[in-house]
């Protein structure tokens, strides 16, 4: 007999459990080839920024026995410029002038549940959401190689190469930009 899992993603509407989600981001990156980046040694209160805590970011989680085991956000803003952590990548590219903008960012898996689907089942779900509550015309992101496929598959386009700032001006990763249109097609 085989164990059959619930890993279906939803919206996190208790914001008192934030800084679960925070420090999950940094053990999942800890577990990773990315822990240079984001360690509990460069972020000793778990990974955050101006965003998180904004009525107009939405955080998703999978949880499995009351614990987050998953977390990822959209932001949605008028001004671009608000995602600080973009700034190379919104001077290179020319983006739709249509406002509002989605930014997907911080997907996250526990190491524990890696390899079950969840990031894909978390781009499809964060996406439906948009599309269904019409919050953005158009959304962007970056994305390592590990998780280009996933964003081609969900109608993003690779805009090219651009330097993600995981620290304000310190910590950075070469990553590409997204960009997606959000119609029913994608």
């Amino acid at each position: 007999m085989s164990i059959i899992y619930n890993y279906t993603p939803i919206l996190l509407k208790d914001k008192s459990r934030l800084q679960e989600i925070y420090d999950l981001r940094v053990t999942a990156y800890e577990d990773s080839p990315k822990s240079v980046y984001v360690n509990k040694e460069l972020f000793p209160n778990g990974w955050k920024d101006h965003l998180d805590e904004v009525d107009n970011t939405y955080h998703f989680v999978v949880i499995d026995n009351q614990k987050i085991v998953a977390s990822g956000r959209i932001a949605i803003v008028d001004d671009v410029y608000e995602l600080t952590d973009l700034k190379e990548a919104l001077d290179m590219f020319e983006l739709p002038k249509e406002k509002p903008v989605a930014y997907l960012s911080r997907l996250v898996v526990h190491k524990e549940y890696r390899k079950r689907g969840i990031p894909d089942s978390m781009d499809r779900f964060r996406l439906n959401f948009l599309k269904e509550n019409k919050m953005a015309k158009f959304a962007i992101g970056c994305a390592t190689n590990d998780r280009q496929a996933s964003l081609l598959k969900y109608g993003f386009v690779n805009l090219g190469t651009c330097h993600f700032k995981f620290l304000e001006d310190k910590i950075i990763q070469e990553q590409s930009f997204f960009c997606n249109y959000l119609t029913d097609e994608s």
